[in-house]
Formats: C-alpha cells, structure tokens, sequence
C-alpha cells in the first residue's frame, strides 16, 4: 500500500501517546502475521472502539481492532 510507512509510524506513534496519556495500561505489540498487538486500556468498551476507529491504521483498512471488555485482580501488574 503507498504510504504504508507513514501510516504504520503515525500508529505506533499514537499508541505510544495514548500509553503515556494513561489511556493505555500495558501496550504489547506482537510477533505475529495474523496479530498487530494487544492494548490493555483504561476507558470504557465504547470509548476504546472510538478511540481505535481514529486508528491511522484502522482507517487505511490496514488492520483491524477487536475490543474485549474484561477484568483484572486488585494489585496484578507485569513483573518487573
């Protein structure tokens, strides 16, 4: 696709903003040919499909994006 470059740049970029804004909890990209990656986010299911339909890449049809929404335990977090 032409522009591909920029597009996927402008997207991780805006990833890397939304984990620093905290909107995104834990930000994983992945090493998969069917998978982009998995965000973890702080927002309500209906603000995360708003927020990832303004994907750079979501609105090239470069991917797609599946909201899930789902529970964690008080305290867990990444090991360090």
């Amino acid at each position: 696709m032409d522009g591909a470059d920029a597009i996927e740049l402008e997207h991780q970029r805006r990833m890397v903003s939304l984990r620093a804004e905290g909107v995104i909890a834990i930000l994983c990209p992945v090493a998969s040919d069917t998978m982009a990656g998995v965000a973890i986010m702080t927002v309500p299911a209906q603000e995360a499909e708003e927020i990832m339909a303004g994907d750079p890449c979501v609105q090239a049809g470069m991917m797609r994006c599946e909201v899930h929404p789902c529970h964690g335990f008080p305290g867990d977090t990444l090991p360090g």
